[in-house]
C-alpha cells in the first residue's frame, strides 16, 4: 500500500502498476449438464464461481516495470489479491497466468537493452481452489 492507497492488483504480495483501460473481469461457473429423455436440460453448478482477469494490459511500461510484472509469474501458481465483483471486495485467489506479451518500443543507447515497452498483456485465471484449501497447502 503506497501512501495509504491500496494497490488495484497484488501478486504474491507484490504491487503491480494499475492496468490500462480494457480489463475484462470474467466470472465463470463450471456446470455438469446434459439432457433427459424429454430433451430438457438437467444441470448443476460444480464447485465455486471462478474469476478470470482477461486483457490485463499496460499500454506503456519501463523495462523495470515489465520485468517486475513478468518476474512475479516465474512461479506458475500465484496468490493474487484481486477485486471480486460477486463479493464486492478484494480477495486472495490462487491463480495462474496465460502468456505474457509485450512490444519493445524504445531501446537504451546501447541499441540492445529495452528501455520502454508497449501493449504489455497477461491474463490471470482462477485455479478454482477454495481459499481455505490453498492457504493450508501454500
Amino acid at each position: 500500500m503506497k501512501g495509504g492507497i491500496m494497490a488495484f492488483l497484488e501478486v504474491n504480495g507484490i504491487e503491480l502498476p494499475c492496468p490500462s483501460v480494457g480489463l475484462e473481469v470474467i466470472l465463470s461457473d463450471a456446470v455438469n449438464s446434459g439432457r433427459n429423455a424429454n430433451a430438457e436440460v438437467i444441470a448443476e453448478k460444480v464447485g465455486k464461481t471462478n474469476l478470470k482477469y482477461n486483457n490485463l494490459q499496460w499500454m506503456w511500461l519501463t523495462n523495470e516495470e515489465w520485468t517486475k510484472i513478468c518476474s512475479v509469474f516465474s512461479e506458475f501458481f500465484v496468490v493474487a489479491k484481486v477485486w471480486n465483483p460477486a463479493k464486492g471486495g478484494f480477495e486472495n485467489i490462487k491463480m495462474y497466468p496465460g502468456d505474457r506479451t509485450g512490444q519493445i518500443y524504445w531501446l537504451e543507447k546501447d541499441g540492445v537493452t529495452p528501455k520502454n515497452w508497449t501493449q504489455c498483456k497477461v491474463n490471470i485465471i482462477d485455479c478454482g481452489l477454495i481459499e481455505s484449501k490453498f492457504n493450508s497447502n501454500a
